[in-house]
């Protein structure tokens, strides 16, 4: 009966209030992140038409987050894609403007493995060389939003040498334009 009760009430106050709650991850080059390895796979930059041309449907869906303003990185099995990682920087990344960017920062807005391909540590690898690969190309941070209760996420982003800064609480009550946001920094 208390079950059904707290039911009832969580679907009421989840049409009547709408939240968000995401862990923001910061990288910064380091010399641990470095000295990583990637031979078990291949990785590289890709551009829009080798998402648009992939045979795996899921890949394909994810190519709006390409073009201008964005990098690219896919891990590529048996010549598919099966993972792609993606960079907003600039005029690009106004359109979500979650996370203030400086210059030279830009913001990791997708991570995508097809379920075919999950759980063989493929989306860390991709964190990893994809960090790197940002790196050189001269943006001094990296930042990420996670889902708070999207563990395997996580844990990608923290055996890839990213950092926990912050938790952002968005609210969205009735009627309310803007979301009532948040913010928790974490002491590093």
């Amino acid at each position: 009966m208390i079950n059904l009760l707290f039911t009832k009430i969580k679907r009421l106050t989840s049409r009547i209030l709408n939240y968000s709650i995401f862990v923001i991850y910061k990288y910064e080059d380091t010399e641990e992140a470095d000295n990583l390895s990637f031979d078990r796979y291949d990785f590289c930059e890709i551009g829009l038409e080798e998402i648009e041309s992939s045979p795996i449907e899921a890949i394909k869906e994810q190519s709006w987050y390409g073009g201008n303003g964005s990098q690219v990185y896919a891990c590529i099995i048996d010549g598919q894609i099966v993972s792609i990682c993606a960079y907003w920087y600039g005029d690009r990344y106004l359109e979500r403007n979650f996370w203030p960017l400086k210059n030279n920062e830009a913001k990791l807005v997708q991570l995508f493995t097809a379920p075919e391909a999950r759980g063989k540590g493929i989306a860390q690898r991709l964190i990893q060389y994809s960090s790197q690969k940002m790196i050189l190309r001269g943006f001094n941070r990296l930042y990420a939003r996670v889902w708070h209760s999207n563990y395997p996420s996580r844990k990608a982003f923290e055996k890839s040498c990213w950092t926990t800064i912050a938790t952002v609480i968005e609210v969205h009550p009735i009627k309310s334009l803007k979301p009532i946001r948040m913010k928790f920094n974490r002491r590093i």
